[in-house]
């Protein structure tokens, strides 16, 4: 069993030295180790070409990304050949490091796990035999550990954005753990408490991995949502109502002593964007609407012309 490590902070720095202390508990579990540092890593932004879906869900393709040029291909092997994984990211701005969202949003579609069971059904049901489709390492099960990293309080969006890393490969989510007031450089080294909870961390995705997933446990804290335990939900037209930002399941939220719980049906359950029976409906929605070609397909290069004509975009100035 391998277990990756990826981490979005400086070199030997707090977010690398909790990865690496998870890293050392996976380890003394008998998992196999490997650590990638993302700032090492040139990972171009995606386009929104849509090109991914369309040649999964068109063709029964591979999915995979158009743009070659970078280190992508890299980091997706390692993603893939993981069993689990351990994400790692300092906090800016409330929100993990930027490069994560760009790998984020470059993996997201295109490795959507349903996605690529739809592009699978549809090389059996047509009989294509040409071509590649979807890699075979998308369809194996992988439990995740989040470590967010953050120099104070100001950290509201840190583990919602590292879990919706986890969202598109339906990755397993058995820990998360908000690492706050920890500001200067690798003083994560004088704080054992911190060292134990990341090597715990560590070594629980492990025992995951050694078990059917399906019997997985999470030990992380519990959250607002039932089903991901996120903490942040968006409100609806009235207070009782609200939707949870990382999943999308809805629910009526309660107060449940000091805190608040957001109460969630069996049929909501199902469309929770973590599941696959959310997944596929999400699938079903695009191709429904967004992906569905509008019969006035062939009006839009003449409606098209009047913004290619206005305004130049501004550059800087070549040496």
């Amino acid at each position: 069993m391998k277990v990756l490590g990826l981490t979005c902070g400086r070199k030997l720095s707090n977010t690398e030295i909790l990865v690496k202390e998870a890293l050392m508990g996976a380890e003394e579990m008998g998992a196999e180790v490997e650590i990638v540092r993302l700032m090492d890593l040139h990972i171009k932004p995606c386009t929104g070409c849509n090109a991914c879906v369309i040649n999964l869900f068109e063709k029964g393709g591979s999915g995979d990304c158009v743009i070659k040029d970078d280190d992508f291909a890299f980091i997706d092997d390692k993603i893939l050949d993981c069993d689990g994984i351990i994400i790692g990211s300092p906090i800016y701005e409330k929100t993990p490091q930027g490069l994560l969202k760009v790998l984020n949003d470059r993996m997201g579609p295109s490795h959507d796990l349903a996605f690529r069971i739809i592009a699978k059904k549809i090389r059996e049901e047509r009989g294509i035999t040409k071509g590649s489709g979807p890699d075979e390492r998308s369809f194996k099960p992988r439990a995740a550990a989040l470590i967010a990293v953050g120099g104070s309080d100001w950290t509201t969006l840190a583990l919602p954005l590292l879990q919706i890393f986890a969202l598109p490969m339906n990755m397993t989510v058995v820990d998360q753990q908000l690492f706050d007031w920890t500001a200067l450089p690798a003083t994560v080294v004088l704080k054992s408490e911190m060292l134990q909870r990341a090597r715990r961390s560590g070594r629980h995705v492990a025992q995951t991995m050694q078990e059917p997933i399906e019997e997985a446990t999470y030990i992380g804290p519990q959250g607002i949502c039932p089903v991901c335990h996120s903490s942040v939900v968006e409100l609806g037209k009235t207070s009782e109502k609200a939707l949870c930002a990382v999943c999308g399941v809805k629910g009526t939220l309660k107060a449940d002593g000091d805190a608040y719980a957001l109460a969630v049906t069996e049929e909501d359950r199902a469309l929770s964007h973590v599941l696959l029976s959310g997944k596929f409906h999400h699938g079903d929605d695009l191709k429904k609407f967004s992906l569905k070609p509008d019969p006035r397909m062939q009006e839009i290069p003449e409606r098209i012309k009047k913004y290619k004509s206005y305004l130049t975009y501004s550059k800087p100035e070549k040496a």
